[in-house]
């Protein structure tokens, strides 16, 4: 077991050092590499995030690191090295957004303003919050850098990392919302002739509802696990960007009170007592931090 996990941990970035190591000890330069046939693109990030740690780089956007791995690894020396045709997704057009993260806005918000159940309040507080966090990632992209805030670029640095990746685990739940809703309408159209059936539809239901309460509770659970964050770059950051911050921090509040107003809403309709009493306390406890941090970061800001 622990031979596997040293082997799976293995990244392409490895690779490349143990040949340029094993080369230069026969005294021959290594100019670069090819790869043979396609490769997957979690191989190149993991082996771009290699390097990155390595060499102590700051990047997070998933092009700037397939062009840092592809320099790394020499990967042009041979014939110029295309992600369109050479990464896998790309070749195959996989499409990793759902319908509506992959909308324009203007799709989106007609979408929202038509007549039909989805997309509704979980999907806009799912996206009101991925925007909250958004102007607080670019307040910290305004603020890394700059000479005049020297002292805020390391909690910057650690402060980026994670908005950037709780926004990606955010987005998602903008479709979630509307499918969980979608797989509940569903159940609801399930024959009831008989007990077996009305057994087997209700037990859909009671599944369907708790998927549609989960996915606004990942909203709230993501929101404040933010907070800290925010709190520390509201402290050091760039004063020009301090209504583009303040207007970050009341989305995520506003984002996460819709997620609880939706989980709420959802609740009543939980047959199980101990399940419904479990879900509405975390919810209002989620809530409560997150009025607290909204207020406390804001009032620092009034400073």
């Amino acid at each position: 077991k622990q031979w596997y996990q040293r082997r799976v941990a293995i990244t392409a970035g490895d690779v490349m050092d143990t040949i340029r190591e094993h080369a230069n000890e026969q005294s021959i330069a290594v100019v670069g590499s090819h790869i043979v046939g396609s490769i997957p693109l979690h191989a190149l990030i993991k082996a771009a995030d290699y390097y990155i740690e390595k060499e102590n780089v700051f990047l997070m956007k998933e092009q700037q690191k397939l062009r840092f791995v592809i320099d790394r690894l020499g990967l042009n020396s041979v014939s110029e090295f295309k992600p369109e045709s050479k990464v896998i997704e790309y070749v195959l057009g996989v499409n990793r957004h759902g319908p509506l993260q992959s909308s324009t806005v203007q799709q989106f918000v007609e979408s929202v303003g038509s007549r039909t159940s989805t997309p509704g309040g979980g999907s806009v507080s799912a996206l009101v919050t991925a925007l909250g966090l958004a102007l607080g990632q670019m307040t910290g992209w305004m603020t890394y850098g700059s000479k005049k805030h020297d002292s805020a670029e390391k909690t910057v640095t650690s402060i980026l990392p994670v908005l950037h990746k709780t926004i990606d685990q955010i987005t998602p739940l903008i479709d979630a919302d509307a499918m969980a809703f979608s797989n509940y309408l569903v159940a609801q159209k399930m024959p009831a002739a008989n007990e077996e059936e009305t057994a087997r539809k209700q037990e859909a239901l009671e599944e369907a509802l708790l998927t549609i309460i989960h996915v606004p509770m990942k909203i709230m659970e993501l929101g404040c696990s933010c907070w800290a964050p925010l709190e520390d770059l509201s402290t050091n950051y760039n004063a020009s960007l301090k209504s583009d911050l303040q207007v970050a921090i009341k989305c995520i509040e506003t984002g996460i009170w819709g997620a609880y107003k939706t989980v709420m809403i959802n609740l009543d309709d939980v047959l199980n007592d101990k399940t419904k009493q479990e879900i509405a306390a975390k919810a209002r406890k989620l809530l409560e931090t997150s009025e607290l941090m909204s207020s406390r970061i804001l009032a620092a800001l009034e400073k």
